[in-house]
Formats: structure tokens, C-alpha cells, sequence
């Protein structure tokens, strides 16, 4: 039988459904041409089994797949699984999959009934949402080199008057020191270098926040110096944008994104990133 012609992909609007009656060994019939519209591959890739459905699905998903089908099986034997799948062009795609598990006698698995739909844009907006209320929330605001910042205020524990840093052997530049907080030895980074912008002596106004953050499942505290600091403001998710081409020439990767304020950008901070590389094992020998 010739294999019917169908429009390349990319020519029409793209395809979102495609109807299958799935088999035990993971092979697929499909019921139309959607599906080379939806990953690449037409039906008589699938039909002829030279490509198999389960074959496409990201390994990272394959256990919670089965894991839906078994459920299913105990009970009505229908399910709804959301999962990852390989394009034939390398795109990573989301699925969303209804199906209809038929059985004959004994209860025996015949075949598999169902749609598919791409989901990738649904899960893009979700994950844009889901982004915006993460970010959300008080953030501690304060200056390095007239530029501001800001940190969550999850993070911070408390803010102290710069006190005597006693110097450690064989540390990045950043790390100006250790400080004795009322009996517990704490690393101190300066932010100034820590960004690459030229030192400047401490003044009065000059603080250490004392941050908390998580290393191999233990909380650490660790002061970061800064010029001063500011104010505790409450920003919205959707004002923070993602860094743009300009910024990533620079010294980026501890930018979380840039924050839209009533009265000028605050550039917010992942707080993980700036301490993260802090040695503590001479602190903690101290």
C-alpha cells in the first residue's frame, strides 16, 4: 500500500490531538496524520513499529507513567497522565494522555484506547505562574556602589553592624573572613567583590547580613557586607523580569532578575548563588 501524502509540518497550524490504540510491546496505531503534525513522525512510522510511543517518553517520567497505568488498572480502568516526550526534531513536548484500558478474558490487557494532546503551552503559562508567585513576597532592599538590591527576606536572619573579621588562609577574594556572632563562627563574603566592583573602606553605615541558607540538607549562616541597607519592600512576582541579553555580558549568575519599584529597579538576588561557594570548612576548623 503507498503511504498517503501529507502536508510537511510547519505548513498549517500546529496540531494539538491525535486519537491511538496502544499494544503491550509499547507499539502504537494512530488514527490519523494529526500525530505527524504533533511529533514528527507520521502514523506509518508507528503503525509499521519502526517507532515505538514509549520509546519517545523522557526516561525521567517513564516510572510515573506506569505508575498511572497500574492505578488504573485497579480501578475503573481509565486514566489521565501528564508526561514529557521527545519530538523527532529534539523538541521536548508535554502530553496530556485520556485513555481507555480494554480488557478481554481473564482480565487479560488487550489494547490501550485513547487521545493525546500537546500541553506545552499550557505548561509554559503554568510554570510562567507558578514563577511569578515564588517571586512574590518582602524582600530586603540595600546598596553596593549606589546601585540597589534586593534579597527575600526568608533569607535573612538578622543584620549587624560590621564588627572585627578575622581573616582566613586560602579563600576567594570575596571571603573577607570569619566573625564571632555571639559563639558561632560565621564566613563573611563582601558583596562589593563578590560582583566585581572596586572595594571602598567601611563606613558607619556599612552592615553584615546574616544569611541562612541550606548546604547538604543542614541550615548555615553566612554574613554578606554591603554598603547600607535600606528598606523591606513587598514586590510582585509579574515585576521581576528575567535577565536580559545586556546583563548576562556581566557578572550574572547571581541575578535572579531585575524588580520594578514605584520609584526605580531594584536588581534582586539568589541568595543561594552569592554564598553558595563560600568554604566553610576552614570556618567550621576555626
Amino acid at each position: 500500500m503507498e503511504k498517503p501524502t501529507v502536508a510537511e509540518p510547519g505548513k498549517t497550524a500546529k496540531v494539538r490531538n491525535a486519537a491511538f490504540k496502544g499494544y503491550n510491546d509499547g507499539s502504537s496505531d494512530f488514527l490519523g496524520d494529526q500525530i505527524e503534525g504533533l511529533v514528527g513522525y507520521s502514523r506509518w512510522d508507528f503503525n509499521s513499529k519502526a517507532v515505538k510511543w514509549t520509546d519517545l517518553i523522557i526516561e525521567e517520567d517513564r516510572v510515573h507513567t506506569k505508575q498511572v497505568f497500574a492505578q488504573a488498572l485497579k480501578g475503573d480502568k481509565t486514566y489521565m497522565r501528564d508526561y514529557r516526550v521527545r519530538a523527532k526534531n529534539g523538541e521536548i513536548l508535554w502530553i496530556r494522555e485520556w485513555s481507555q484500558i480494554v480488557c478481554g478474558e481473564n482480565d487479560q490487557i488487550e489494547f490501550v484506547t485513547g487521545i493525546i494532546r500537546d500541553i506545552t503551552e499550557e505548561k509554559k503559562q503554568e510554570e510562567l505562574r507558578l514563577s511569578c508567585e515564588r517571586k512574590t513576597g518582602k524582600y530586603l532592599t540595600f546598596s553596593v556602589a549606589k546601585e540597589e538590591y534586593g534579597i527575600s527576606i526568608m533569607k535573612v536572619k538578622e543584620i549587624i553592624e560590621v564588627m572585627s573579621i578575622t581573616p582566613m588562609p586560602q579563600t576567594p577574594a570575596y571571603v573577607k573572613g570569619v566573625i564571632n556572632l555571639r559563639g558561632k563562627i560565621i564566613p563573611v563574603a563582601d558583596l562589593r567583590t563578590k560582583l566585581g566592583i572596586e572595594e571602598s573602606e567601611y563606613t558607619h553605615r556599612t552592615c553584615i547580613i546574616v544569611l541562612e541558607t541550606t548546604r547538604n540538607g543542614r541550615p548555615v549562616l553566612t554574613g554578606m557586607v554591603v554598603d547600607t541597607v535600606s528598606e523591606v519592600l513587598h514586590i510582585q512576582g509579574a515585576d521581576i523580569e528575567d535577565v536580559n541579553d545586556f546583563l548576562l555580558r556581566f557578572n550574572s549568575d547571581c541575578i535572579l532578575g531585575m524588580a520594578k519599584t514605584a520609584s526605580d529597579i531594584k536588581i534582586i538576588l539568589d541568595v543561594d548563588k552569592v554564598v553558595g561557594e563560600v568554604d566553610l570548612g576552614a570556618a567550621e576548623n576555626f
